[in-house]
């Protein structure tokens, strides 16, 4: 038999509200990430480039990207639902310096059935799993040197119950390198970039035996910068860098709420450009309910994971380079009762078939 999950319709946020309500859609919005990557540089990514998960984060950030790119992620369980399960699946290709186009898919299931009663415990739905999806097309590009934006057109569409809602809503974000520094065996390099997702404030109305509700989504502000250092020693492998240092901040601060704003930092170091090691720290003020003594008005915690790069395109014929990103990390509470949740895993492949121009 299925497990399932009895929620009383008075706690589904889902009534008429004037701005975004604190935990709506907050699963997809504010708590898996589409990336191993930057799960583990604490959450932030915005000013990072060359990478589709970034359409997340800054559609700028596509813009460097080499030739074709297939991105997948796979993150679960998600607390009480240990079934959830959430899935990032993209594709770009860089036409030119001037054009990048990419689509992706971001998808969470609660992976079991949810029965909702009303308020006296009567059922109204039963036998539905909750899913929400988000379908995203990015277009970037670099129109001067080192100068980055893109734009993504989205579509939700949001089922809790039986019945179904969807939404359009635009982001748009901007990126600038500074390259500084340079020697044969040494480049240092800076990115400043910001962004905003939702930026026409969209709203999502759901019709449910004769009930309207509406919801506004999070208008999401992300500001960020990171510092890459590489040294180009040629100890090894002479088609290899030796070493690379990143370095990263990121502000995320929302427009229409009060809450999940905060800081989201961290560090990699990649060996041979095929090991990867990371460490992030982040910190987001959250709403308590008015409760203080049961639940966190504030979250932070410490973030880690490795990746694996096979350069083919550098140590063969071969224009592939294959990369895969891992981190498992504890769920962090944002209750004073319930403080111990089982870890949850994120696996990300990206794929990149290299093409000359």
């Amino acid at each position: 038999m299925k497990k399932s999950i009895v929620i009383s319709v008075l706690v589904i946020p889902l009534l008429s509200f004037g701005q975004y309500e604190y935990g709506f859609l907050q699963e997809s919005f504010f708590g898996r990430q589409p990336s191993a990557r930057a799960e583990s540089l604490g959450k932030g990514y915005s000013s990072i480039d060359g990478d589709l998960s970034t359409i997340f984060y800054n559609p700028a950030g596509t813009a460097t990207l080499q030739g074709i790119e297939i991105n997948t992620s796979f993150a679960s369980p998600y607390y009480l639902l240990e079934k959830a399960k959430y899935n990032f699946l993209s594709a770009g290709y860089n036409i030119n310096k001037y054009l990048t186009i990419g689509i992706s898919r971001n998808h969470f299931t609660t992976g079991q059935e949810i029965n909702i009663t009303d308020s006296v415990g009567n059922p109204i739905a039963s036998g539905n799993t909750p899913t929400n999806s988000f379908y995203s097309l990015n277009i970037s590009s670099q129109p001067i040197k080192n100068l980055f934006i893109g734009a993504n057109t989205n579509y939700l569409i949001w089922k809790p119950i039986d019945e179904s809602a969807t939404s359009l809503y635009f982001d748009f974000g901007i990126i600038k390198k500074f390259q500084f520094g340079q020697k044969k065996s040494i480049n240092h390099f800076v990115n400043i970039g910001a962004s905003i997702s939702n930026l026409n404030f969209a709203k999502i109305k759901l019709d449910f035996n004769g009930n309207k509700f509406e919801g506004d989504l999070p208008v999401i502000t992300r500001y960020g910068a990171n510092y890459q250092f590489y040294l180009n020693k040629k100890w090894i492998f002479d088609t290899l860098n030796t070493f690379r240092l990143l370095l990263q901040a990121d502000y995320q601060l929302l427009l229409n709420s009060d809450y999940h704003n905060g800081f989201h930092t961290g560090a990699e170091l990649m060996f041979l450009e095929i090991l990867s090691l990371r460490i992030g720290y982040y910190k987001e003020n959250e709403y308590d309910y008015d409760l203080p003594s049961a639940n966190e008005n504030e979250i932070s915690d410490i973030t880690y994971g490795f990746g694996l790069q096979i350069p083919l395109n550098k140590l063969t014929k071969i224009p592939l380079n294959i990369n895969f990103d891992y981190t498992s990390l504890p769920q962090t509470s944002y209750s004073k009762t319930q403080t111990s949740w089982e870890n949850f895993s994120t696996y990300t492949l990206r794929i990149n078939w290299i093409m000359k121009k």
